[in-house]
């Protein structure tokens, strides 16, 4: 979330066209210095005889909070390094940022660390795939909504990349080509999809039983990436599949569910049993050594059903609101309304042959008399409580004539 407030706080400095001058005139100022480097090396048979940093644009864009102060950009020496000046203050932060074969790499600095030097590394590109590895990937019950018919999914990827080149989509690639795109599978029905990572860019697109993600994914050097993702799935009867194609395979697959959500089952995972986590009940099922587009059956029953009247609801839609559940406001009313004559019998509060409001205004003179009976103590608090309960029955009746036309 954060990363997300920084680029769209940088796209409104941008749309504004404000100028580095702010910073750059203050007092006070600093010069922060960096490097651009090639991440294979430099030389003969390094793979980067092509990289000149003088070529690149180096920008840096000073945001305070949130907000868009300025933006600088320079062209950095042969050598690769670059400096600006710069004015710190404490509320500020800088975002140093240069792009190279269709991939942005950045850096952050606050303001008591402006007098630390900056690397920012870059890597040539590919459009193969293969070069990410899925270290883990979890699929997570979150829970069941019964009467709207959903199950909410949450799943985690967690994604290296080893190799010396970033993996950059080839958008002028059509058809088959779009399978150089990270991508993710989801079941049937998937809906409501919102998808996180801790890479910078890109957008989402839906591709068939899944999204693919146009964000370039660099070499992790030890530190792997982590993919989040959360979405609904519609279920009748009480179970739904989670089944999907695990594209580019994964060390380790885990399916997760709540035991008092529903019963989950892969005949591909080994069952690990329940474990206790929050105060919840977990079932754990695992698998190793996922192979690319091997298929991964996933279920879940035992699922909660929805009351009669969910059921109803989502048979006849708009005919239910319209009729039936009107319908069945008046028959609990009538059933109330029967209770009513009965428990009202012998009182005599209202003269037989009383008006409507000459009856309304009867049975609002009951309801002050008992308030006053229970603050002097002269009902108990059961008594108190059903003679209410008869009233308001009483005014439901008389709202009912009313509206019936009676």
């Amino acid at each position: 979330m954060r990363r997300a407030i920084v680029v769209a706080a940088l796209a409104a400095a941008w749309a504004l066209g404000l100028s580095g001058a702010a910073v750059a005139q203050e007092a006070g100022e600093v010069v922060l210095k960096g490097t651009v480097v090639h991440g294979a090396g430099l030389g003969p048979g390094s793979g980067s005889e092509g990289f000149d940093p003088t070529e690149l644009l180096v920008s840096l864009d000073v945001l305070e909070g949130v907000s868009p102060l300025a933006q600088l950009s320079t062209r950095p020496a042969a050598d690769g390094t670059f400096d600006f000046s710069v004015a710190p203050a404490p509320t500020r932060t800088y975002f140093l940022s240069v792009e190279y074969e269709g991939a942005r790499y950045s850096a952050t600095r606050s303001a008591g660390a402006l007098a630390e030097p900056v690397t920012l590394t870059v890597f040539e590109a590919t459009d193969d795939p293969s070069v990410l590895r899925f270290e883990t990937y979890t699929v997570i019950v979150t829970g069941a909504v019964a009467d709207d018919g959903f199950v909410e999914v949450l799943e985690r990827a967690v994604i290296s990349n080893e190799s010396d080149t970033t993996l950059v989509p080839d958008f002028s690639a059509v058809g088959a080509g779009m399978l150089g795109f990270l991508r993710f599978g989801l079941p049937a029905g998937a809906y409501n999809l919102d998808v996180a990572s801790d890479l910078i860019g890109g957008e989402v697109l839906e591709v068939d039983l899944g999204f693919a993600l146009t964000t370039p994914v660099p070499p992790t050097r030890g530190e792997p990436y982590e993919f989040e993702f959360i979405y609904r799935v519609r279920y009748d009867g009480d179970a739904v599949d989670l089944s999907r194609t695990m594209r580019f395979g994964a060390v380790s697959f885990r399916f997760i569910a709540p035991v008092d959500v529903a019963r989950p089952f892969s005949p591909r995972l080994d069952d690990l049993g329940a474990a206790e986590l929050d105060g919840r009940l977990l079932r754990l099922y695992e698998g190793k050594d996922i192979a690319p587009g091997e298929r991964i059956d996933l279920t879940l029953s035992g699922l909660p059903s929805p009351s009669l009247r969910s059921r109803l609801a989502r048979q006849a839609g708009d005919a239910y609101l319209r009729f039936v559940a009107p319908g069945a406001v008046i028959l609990a009313m009538a059933g109330l309304l029967g209770l009513a004559l009965v428990r009202s019998r012998g009182r005599g509060a209202t003269p037989a042959g009383a008006s409507a409001p000459e009856r309304h205004a009867a049975l609002l003179a009951e309801a002050g008399a008992l308030e006053d009976r229970r603050r002097d103590g002269r009902v108990s608090d059961r008594r108190y409580e059903a003679e209410r309960a008869a009233l308001k029955r009483s005014l439901v009746e008389l709202e009912l004539d009313r509206r019936l036309g009676h």
